[in-house]
């Protein structure tokens, strides 16, 4: 079993230190199916919500709730990928 984790991206944060976002929606719950590129969580920073897609295919194992904090790098899903 590998688990893979699923962060926000840093690339795509604000510049600005010390900015927090939070998660606003979860589309997939723990033990869903999920394929590689699917939109697993949105997170709302600064004036825009970024989609957070899997990585892999696999099957969800763990996701943040909606309204957890996060900021550059926070892991928001743990995804058991498929096949390993």
């Amino acid at each position: 079993m590998r688990l893979v984790e699923v962060k926000v991206p840093e690339e795509l944060w604000p510049r600005r230190g010390g900015w927090k976002g939070k998660v606003v929606n979860v589309l997939k719950k723990p033990g869903e199916k999920v394929a590689r590129g699917e939109v697993l969580a949105e997170v709302e920073i600064e004036k825009a919500i970024l989609e957070i897609e899997s990585p892999v295919d696999g099957v969800v194992r763990k996701v943040a709730e909606p309204g957890s904090p996060v900021e550059p790098g926070s892991v928001i899903a743990l995804v058991e990928e498929a096949g390993a």
